[in-house]
């Protein structure tokens, strides 16, 4: 039997974070406050629910929100002694539970997506921290920054992994791939090309898409039925020589890459060849071919529906914006390690938060229409803080406040200007020449 959903964003909350919970875990965590003025519910919503600033969320913001909500202004130096480790074990908590709560609900993939249990895109951002953490956070252009990992939801925008590490750490390297991957598509960046993450995947049943980069030099060994061209002289050569002369038409081959698997206890360390697919689309914008990598067979996907599922990438992207822009995941002033990951942490439950609200918001939605991110981003935190009441006085109570009118608040007010996800359903409920003229 499916889950009720929850019938109004204060109920949403409530399920979400229930606070009986975070009492329950802020004990076992260590993080349990005396009895005094700093009660724990509002203080976790102060500087863990309540985005406070544009950017980066200032600790002397949150001590003003604090104020608001409870009529006690504490001393500074009171308010950040609370930030501690223990505080900082809180919050990872809190996220991990609300991340694995997104694993527990998958929904089911529209259009030409739908043969795949789930559509995950992977990229990560740079945040930038005090120079005297470069110690333990190496930076590149910078003395010290952080590089945050993320695997999101293309299709929602939810947050499902994530990892902090410093920002030398190349991408390819963080997330390891399990069984979990099976019939899951993967929607890579470019610093996710590596030609043994790709095996791995396609070892576990697993599917991507990725672009091509420049310094791949892959060579062509067949050539599939949509290829546009000669059948016999592509074999040998490099894939994006394929496109000199040409202004037109699809490249759709088979190319081999280098593969290497590492030692692991008695098991020796090998290099080999596997064949990927690699397509190549004409984009009329930039007048030049687009590259893409994947092991989806020609019989699932055409060469225009791998340049569309890529596209889907963006949600990522949109994932960033949302948390660099209105929920804190920006510079960190802080000196101290526990503080800087607690407010990365808490950045990544806002944001991931309110892409899920903004999900169950758009089913009140009529077909044809959906939510613009960003507008939902600016909804969202304009609301949070009267949604927020309910949640900290733990009881369900009416409110004015409906999904249906949060969601036509923020609703895209274009029709003609398709999101990447609206154009990968369209693609394959109404045919790829109806989506262009509509971009068009």
């Amino acid at each position: 039997m499916a889950a009720a959903q929850p019938t109004s964003p204060e109920s949403f909350l409530l399920d979400l974070l229930r606070p009986d919970r975070v009492r329950h875990h802020a004990r076992r965590l260590g993080f349990v406050l005396r009895i005094g003025p700093i009660k724990l519910l509002p203080f976790v919503l102060a500087v863990v629910l309540t985005p406070s600033g544009r950017g980066e969320q200032p600790i002397a913001a949150m001590r003003r929100a604090f104020e608001r909500r409870t009529g006690y202004l504490p001393a500074r130096s009171s308010f950040w002694e609370r930030l501690s480790p223990a505080f900082g074990r809180l919050v990872r908590w809190m996220l991990d539970d609300v991340v694995d709560r997104s694993w527990d609900a998958t929904p089911k993939p529209p259009g030409f997506l739908s043969s795949f249990k789930d559509v995950i895109a992977g990229d990560a951002t740079v945040v930038q921290v005090h120079d005297s953490l470069a110690g333990r956070w190496k930076g590149t252009a910078t003395p010290a920054a952080i590089k945050v990992h993320t695997l999101v939801r293309a299709l929602t925008g939810e947050l499902l992994r994530y990892r902090i590490t410093a920002e030398t750490r190349p991408e390819c390297r963080v997330f390891g791939v399990g069984h979990w991957a099976r019939n899951v598509l993967f929607l890579l960046d470019r610093g996710y090309a590596d030609g043994s993450l790709w095996w791995r995947i396609d070892r576990l049943g697993g599917s991507f898409v990725t672009r091509l980069k420049t310094s791949f030099h892959a060579r062509v060994v067949s050539v599939n039925p949509g290829h546009r061209g000669s059948r016999s002289k592509p074999i040998g050569k490099k894939a994006m020589d394929l496109a000199a002369g040409r202004s037109g038409g699809r490249i759709d081959v088979m190319c081999s890459f280098a593969v290497r698997v590492r030692p692991y206890r008695s098991a020796r360390g090998r290099r080999f060849p596997h064949v990927f697919r690699v397509v190549g689309v004409w984009n009329r914008t930039h007048e030049r071919y687009h590259f893409y990598v994947t092991n989806v067979g020609v019989d699932r996907f055409t060469a225009e529906q791998v340049e569309v599922a890529y596209r889907l990438r963006w949600e990522v992207e949109r994932f960033y914006v949302a948390a660099k822009s209105g929920m804190g995941l920006d510079r960190i002033t802080s000196r101290k390690p526990h503080i800087v990951e607690a407010l990365i942490r808490a950045a990544l439950l806002r944001c991931t938060v309110a892409m899920q609200a903004k999900r169950q918001a758009e089913r009140t939605l009529p077909t044809g229409r959906w939510i613009n991110a960003l507008a939902w981003i600016k909804v969202w935190r304009e609301r949070i803080g009267d949604l927020l009441g309910a949640w900290l006085d733990g009881v369900r109570r009416p409110q004015r406040v409906s999904w249906e009118r949060l969601a036509w608040l923020a609703v895209d007010p274009s029709r003609r200007r398709l999101s990447a996800r609206v154009a990968a359903t369209l693609g394959a409920a109404v045919g790829w020449g109806y989506v262009q003229r509509k971009r068009a």
